[in-house]
């Protein structure tokens, strides 16, 4: 003790200002408490892990600009869809033709049926007939040996005569007749094409929080993918170079039914094959098929591949929703324990957090393509950390034994 009384005495000596600073940090601690500090400093630290994501991060996304990278590849190339499907008479009477109607030359849409419906195997061989860049593969379901997605996708890139292979689902829809043409420009940049799917909009409070979940976990792997960190596309709209495809033995994973836009791509992404396809006519739409409950179900079947993730990237995402969840709590447990003026603090400071929140979103929306969205998006903001622990939680409790095989 007198060692370490002597040393301070030493040190203040030599930095006579730090004898300042000590006693304007005693008399804080004797107003406030170690504790007030404590919660205060502790709010300063997450709001600028919070400024970090959404100043620094999340506004790379708005002024991303696909131009500004050199071309890797000869030229865009022919491409081949892919869509994996059972029997929807709806698909082919109203998503259907706006595959055909893309204005891009050339192109196919290879269809592969796994079903025993012999009705609609006709339906679908009919269209072929009539429509020369529309083709069918067709597998027949059995009972004992299930046909997984990754097989079903899997005979479609077979069967593809093009190099470039776009895969997509039944229940999406492309946003434009555009959409085509640019996720061909990126091909140009890379071997992999990583595009956005959101909602289809609909009214509702369920709607804006459904949109603005998909918006804001698009934005994390979008922004990831900008920063040269890439870890997932989107099942609904990703493309990659058939012959990569090949090269890395087609999907990993094979004992989970799910993994395809997540697991393989961080199979065969690397920091320079790779770009991002983000235009409002370059979004596709997800049929939405319910309400909160079908979403949360949504979540949970795709977080069954979240553990295999790698470190870096569970950090990332979690970084993120527990900073955000934790300033929260602070600033709460602020506006309750500590004096006014302190509270006038804690309120200038969330105040501020949720302006930079709300203008960065602004952005990001209107470069997705996600109209009157903005307005309540404050509640995802309030309510997504939990409903991500909830998923978790959920996922961990009572996993879906469907995922594996």
């Amino acid at each position: 003790m007198f060692f370490l009384t002597r040393s301070c005495r030493i040190f203040a000596e030599q930095f006579p200002d730090m004898d300042i600073i000590a006693q304007y940090f005693n008399a804080a601690v004797g107003m406030y408490g170690t504790l007030g500090l404590g919660l205060m400093g502790a709010l300063i630290v997450l709001f600028a892990i919070q400024m970090r994501y959404y100043l620094g991060l999340f506004r790379r996304l708005p002024s991303f600009r696909i131009g500004g990278r050199r071309d890797s590849r000869d030229g865009a190339g022919s491409i081949s869809v892919v869509v994996v499907m059972g029997d929807d008479y709806l698909w082919v009477e109203n998503s259907l033709p706006a595959l055909l109607a893309q204005d891009y030359e050339p192109f196919e849409v290879i269809v592969v049926y796994v079903g025993n419906n012999g009705e609609f195997a006709e339906t679908l061989e009919a269209v072929s007939v009539s429509e020369p860049r529309f083709r069918v593969s067709r597998v027949k379901q059995h009972p004992l040996f299930p046909i997984s997605n990754k097989m079903a996708i899997n005979i479609g890139i077979k069967a593809a005569r093009h190099d470039n292979i776009v895969i997509t689902t039944p229940d999406a829809h492309p946003a434009s007749h555009r959409w085509l043409s640019l996720m061909a420009r990126g091909f140009a940049k890379g071997e992999i094409v990583i595009g956005y799917c959101g909602v289809e909009p609909s009214r509702g409070l369920a709607d804006k929080l459904i949109r603005s979940s998909r918006m804001f976990s698009s934005l994390l792997y979008l922004t990831a993918a900008i920063r040269r960190k890439p870890y997932r596309g989107t099942i609904h709209n990703m493309g990659f170079a058939r012959e990569l495809y090949f090269r890395h033995k087609g999907f990993g994973h094979l004992n989970m039914n799910l993994g395809e836009d997540d697991l393989f791509m961080q199979q065969i992404v690397t920091r320079d094959n790779y770009t991002i396809v983000v235009h409002p006519k370059a979004t596709v739409r997800q049929t939405k098929w319910g309400g909160l409950g079908w979403w949360l179900g949504e979540c949970r079947l795709r977080n069954h591949a979240y553990p295999f993730y790698p470190f870096r990237v569970r950090w990332y995402i979690g970084l993120e929703a527990g900073s955000r969840l934790l300033f929260f709590v602070a600033a709460a447990a602020a506006a309750v324990l500590m004096p006014f003026e302190v509270r006038v603090g804690v309120g200038g400071v969330a105040a501020l957090r949720f302006a930079a929140v709300m203008l960065q979103m602004r952005r990001v929306a209107r470069r997705l393509g996600e109209r009157r969205l903005v307005p309540l998006y404050f509640l995802n903001d309030l309510f997504e950390p939990l409903f991500g622990i909830g998923v978790v939680v959920s996922r961990m409790v009572r996993p879906i034994r469907e995922v594996w095989r």
